[in-house]
């Protein structure tokens, strides 16, 4: 699991009245909304007596803390200590939280974990320019998984595995050719077109592969003759290190509206009832089917390439783990055996912006990082 980067942490409608709770890469975290309805989120643990910040309410455009009600603004800095002290809205540099930025995008919202400045922190990727156009069906399937977060994502870019766990595509032949479109340092897409009975491919049928490391995202775009194109976008957020949350928004254009596929021929687009059916399909049946067997693979982290046998059509999946591992190396992967070593004694929080721009003063530590070196050896085996 890595840091400097972000990760859809819920929906946004979930943020109303009250705090709510989420936990990214093994720490909790608590989102609110202030006065204004502007989103935040802070570190979950009061650095007074670590109670859980999210079982308090929002109050004076932040949030109050159930034990002894202490208030908190959305910058994580302590505004009230309303007894045991006699300068009760003076309070000291040290009681302030980890307070994360956020960025509300497709009906979530993002958190970047990590201690990146503004001026050089990545921006949440237009991976869905399609979503805010109104010319298309839309809906979002949330689901938690006991899968590593890239186990999801590699399985989200494998074409092959479709023909063999998934009921609708059985029939379908067996193979796929890549068609490279983009590769950069976080990010590819690559149309995997489909064979037909004599082992011919066209752009009329297949799909697009997206990855982005920034967001931790994948994107596929169903291409089929006659048939409405299917965007079906996954945000994998890792919980801890063996659980995930998956936010899959689904898009299928609606009628009256003109599209072309790849081979430039003009498509339909779909009635709300096929929208819902393929919503409907892919919570109740497909989701289940991948689960079954991911749920078996092991190692349960994505295994060293030295330790696979792979071929031709795994090679988005491989450039979706090469990428993510290097990025991690380069900018922060957990140190998850320290991190649980502490877990029983020891309060620690995912690293802020506010923790490389003013590093002294505060109450809890921040997660161990491996260093260089151990992530590097990650990279290599790799």
């Amino acid at each position: 699991m890595h840091i400097n980067n972000w990760y859809a942490a819920c929906l946004a409608a979930d943020v109303k009245e009250q705090p709510l709770k989420t936990t990214i890469m093994g720490c909790d975290l608590v989102l609110f909304r202030d006065d204004s309805g502007a989103a935040h989120c802070l570190s979950d643990q009061c650095v007074h007596r670590a109670a859980s910040l999210s079982v308090g309410e929002c109050k004076n455009g932040g949030i109050a803390c159930p034990q002894h009600g202490w208030e908190f603004n959305g910058n994580g800095k302590c505004i009230l200590i309303p007894a045991g002290t006699k300068t009760p809205t003076e309070p000291p540099k040290r009681a302030r939280v980890p307070s994360y930025p956020v960025e509300e995008k497709y009906g979530l919202l993002f958190i970047f974990i990590g201690d990146l400045d503004e001026s050089v922190r990545p921006a949440v990727p237009d991976i869905m320019p399609e979503y805010d156009t109104g010319d298309w069906h839309s809906d979002v399937i949330v689901r938690g998984k006991d899968i590593s977060y890239m186990r999801m994502h590699e399985n989200y870019n494998d074409p092959c595995h479709v023909h063999y766990i998934h009921e609708f595509a059985k029939w379908l032949p067996k193979g796929v050719t890549i068609v490279d479109h983009e590769l950069t340092d976080t990010y590819v897409k690559a149309f995997h077109a489909a064979w037909d009975a004599e082992g011919n491919h066209s752009e009329s049928s297949g799909l697009m592969m997206e990855y982005n490391v920034i967001s931790s995202v994948s994107r596929n775009t169903n291409y089929q003759p006659d048939y409405p194109m299917q965007i079906v976008t996954a945000y994998v957020t890792p919980v801890d290190e063996l659980n995930c949350i998956i936010y899959m928004i689904m898009l299928m254009p609606k009628e009256g509206t003109a599209f072309k596929a790849l081979d430039g021929k003009e498509v339909r687009g779909a009635s709300a009832e096929e929208h819902r059916m393929l919503v409907e399909m892919t919570r109740d049946q497909v989701q289940d089917e991948d689960y079954v067997v991911l749920k078996t693979t092991q190692p349960k982290l994505p295994a060293p390439f030295n330790e696979e046998l792979l071929v031709e059509s795994d090679r988005t999946l491989a450039q979706v783990r090469k990428m993510t591992v290097e990025y991690a190396s380069k900018h922060g992967v957990i140190d998850t055996a320290a991190l649980a070593a502490t877990k029983l004694t020891n309060v620690r929080v995912l690293p802020c912006p506010q923790h490389r721009s003013d590093p002294k003063n505060w109450v809890h530590k921040t997660v161990p990082l491996l260093k260089r070196a151990a992530a590097d050896d990650i990279q290599a085996v790799s």
